[in-house]
């Protein structure tokens, strides 16, 4: 038994060698190989500023009325104006779109539980979207301040919130990528200078890339609504946006 054991033994020995010279490899290469496989991974970052050039405005029409009928219609009488005023602004590449039109019932607050609530009537909310295009910051604003305070104050009564933000992305894209992958580089250096070792001239990015979006700095101030009328003008401000890139960067050394 122990004599068949050595003899499988050695013939197993004789099939690694010989398999390792057919790939043309040492029976010692394949550990030198192993430990030439010496990597540090890292990551890379950037983060730009740049400038919105275009910002879209969210805003609506709701109407309230004891019948169906009659809140579809005061509704749409409403939103008529507003669209018609705001086409009649004559923005540079305004583009309007109906973002969602909602329907609900409006019941009396007194509950109980032998007391079903009363249907008080229906209320109807038509909800727009307008969108204005700049590649200069400040008339953005004024486009976008424009647009709002005339949908205030030809019958809607309802804002959401203004978007600015930035519609082709590729090319800071491309060059946060670059400049994320530069850091990634510098930061495996780092880390090879700090143990005493060379990188290669070779290296490899792993996954994608990450986006990371900050929000822009567009807000509304001093704005004062009554009764669906805008006083004076409403100052909007719209900022940088940031975009942040990260990537994993491999090194050789």
């Amino acid at each position: 038994m122990k004599l068949w054991l050595a003899i499988c033994a050695s013939a197993a020995g004789t099939l690694l060698v010989s398999v390792l010279f057919l790939r043309g490899q040492a029976p010692g290469e394949a550990a030198d190989q192993a430990k030439d496989k010496r990597t540090i991974t890292t990551a890379g970052t950037a983060t730009l500023k740049v400038k919105p050039d275009a910002a879209r405005i969210y805003f609506g029409v709701q109407t309230v009325a004891k019948t169906i009928q009659e809140a579809r219609k005061e509704n749409s009488s409403q939103s008529r104006k507003v669209v018609n005023a705001l086409s009649a602004l004559n923005v540079p590449d305004l583009k309007m779109k109906t973002a969602d039109i909602n329907v609900q019932v409006v019941y009396e607050q007194k509950r109980g539980e032998l007391h079903l609530p009363k249907i008080l009537g229906y209320q109807v909310t038509n909800s727009f979207t307008a969108l204005v295009q700049d590649k200069d910051a400040a008339r953005l604003g004024a486009n976008a301040s424009r647009v709002l305070d005339t949908a205030l104050e030809n019958g809607a009564n309802l804002v959401q919130q203004i978007v600015a933000f930035r519609e082709d992305e590729a090319e800071i894209r491309r060059e946060g990528l670059s400049k994320a992958v530069e850091a990634g580089l510098a930061n495996a250096a780092a880390i090879a200078a700090g143990a005493k070792v060379r990188i290669k001239d070779t290296f490899t990015l792993q996954g994608q890339p990450e986006y990371t979006y900050g929000q822009g700095q567009c807000g509304l101030t001093n704005r004062i609504v009554v009764a669906g009328e805008a006083v004076g003008d409403t100052p909007v401000i719209v900022g940088d946006l940031e975009v942040t890139i990260r990537v994993s960067v491999t090194c050789t050394y």
